[in-house]
């Protein structure tokens, strides 16, 4: 893996020559067949570092001790309880303040390694004003101590990456009130929303400030985008002019950011450019996703891509011609700017082997250069 580093900046920074990376996401995989007991034999007792290490390919999600990517730890200022209770397959979250107490619920899924909400947390404006409370009193720290374990292991060979939340609107659609309820907030209480996303963006401020004399590369957000969630109106009117807002101040410290959009992307594709962003990841070409190869091509001019594999593929019963062919296609269109990857991440019940098949293709590539 010598010159991995490189290879990846030479993205970033648009040089030319170096040779192509694969890096796949594998952390969902590892969890899911570690808890069911199904990982492969001699994946046996293997962290998810030393199977990228026996696969040869480039690690991902491993930052942070217990994996991950370098996140910001949080520190609450005011008197903000956070109680949690479990039953069953439920996780139950009360915020308990001065001003109110909220709940979530999450319920795990199959193996336990991942939990969606069933409960949301916002439900209505006294709950909105009980959340503001708790943003005003909460402030992002720059987590040193997952940091330095990061760089000793993995300084030498990945670029430093941090992941930050959902932009306002995604958040709230995503995390704190679900779709349906941020459409009818967001036209009955338009003043009420629009001071809780002023105090969710507020955050990236902070985050960004902490960046400050720090060796980050990539200020990552983790949007989720998908057109349904968030239609091209909600685009224009909430995304575009927060990304417009926080992107100088990431550029001016010498960051190069990205966006992760893993679901239906066509209809965003021309307001892409209006985000200043200088990458995406998980865009996901058809089968799987709404766009063709040429289509991400065309709509992500100027933009380097990261992953682009539809994560089907690696299902037993997908051909491998039509892996291969995938493969090649999006090495043809995007090459140099891409680092190649699954969209969006390796299934649980993928076969593992193909990953070493990618990677022949990768290295065949490199040599042919």
């Amino acid at each position: 893996m010598a010159g991995t580093l490189d290879n990846m900046m030479a993205v970033y920074q648009r040089r030319e020559g170096a040779d192509l990376v694969f890096q796949p996401r594998l952390s969902h995989w590892y969890a899911a067949n570690t808890a069911a007991g199904t990982l492969p034999e001699k994946y046996h007792g293997m962290y998810l570092d030393e199977i990228y290490k026996e696969l040869d390919v480039t690690p991902r999600e491993v930052w942070r001790p217990g994996g991950g990517y370098l996140g910001f730890a949080t520190k609450q200022e005011n008197e903000v309880e956070r109680w949690v209770g479990k039953k069953e397959d439920h996780i139950v979250i009360e915020y308990r303040t001065p001003k109110g107490t909220i709940r979530e619920v999450e319920r795990r899924t199959e193996h336990g390694t991942s939990t969606y909400w069933s409960e949301y947390l916002l439900k209505d404006l006294k709950d909105i004003e009980v959340y503001k409370y708790i943003l005003e009193g909460q402030r992002y720290e720059w987590d040193q101590r997952s940091h330095e374990w990061g760089k000793k292991r993995f300084g030498d060979l990945l670029p430093l990456k941090v992941r930050v939340p959902h932009s306002p609107l995604m958040d709230v659609t995503v995390h704190l009130m679900g779709f349906k309820q941020t459409v009818l907030m967001l036209w009955r209480h338009p003043k009420e929303m629009g001071e809780l996303m002023q105090l969710l963006e507020n955050g990236f401020y902070q985050m960004i400030d902490e960046c400050k004399g720090k060796s980050v590369v990539e200020f990552g957000f983790g949007n989720n985008m998908h057109q349904d969630m968030c239609p091209p109106p909600y685009f224009k009117k909430y995304v575009i002019p927060f990304f417009e807002r926080v992107m100088p101040r990431i550029h001016a410290m010498g960051m190069y950011s990205t966006d992760h959009w893993d679901g239906y992307v066509k209809q965003l594709f021309p307001l892409l450019k209006a985000t200043q962003l200088d990458g995406l990841e998980c865009v996901t070409p058809v089968p799987q996703g709404d766009v063709t190869i040429n289509e991400m091509q065309e709509g992500m001019k100027g933009i380097f891509l990261r992953d682009g594999i539809p994560a089907v593929l690696f299902c037993p019963w997908s051909s491998l011609k039509e892996l291969e062919d995938t493969v090649r296609k999006l090495i043809k269109a995007f090459y140099p700017r891409l680092i190649l990857g699954v969209s969006d991440l390796f299934p649980a019940n993928g076969d593992i082997e193909r990953i070493r098949f990618v990677n022949k293709i990768v290295q065949e590539f490199n040599d042919s250069k």
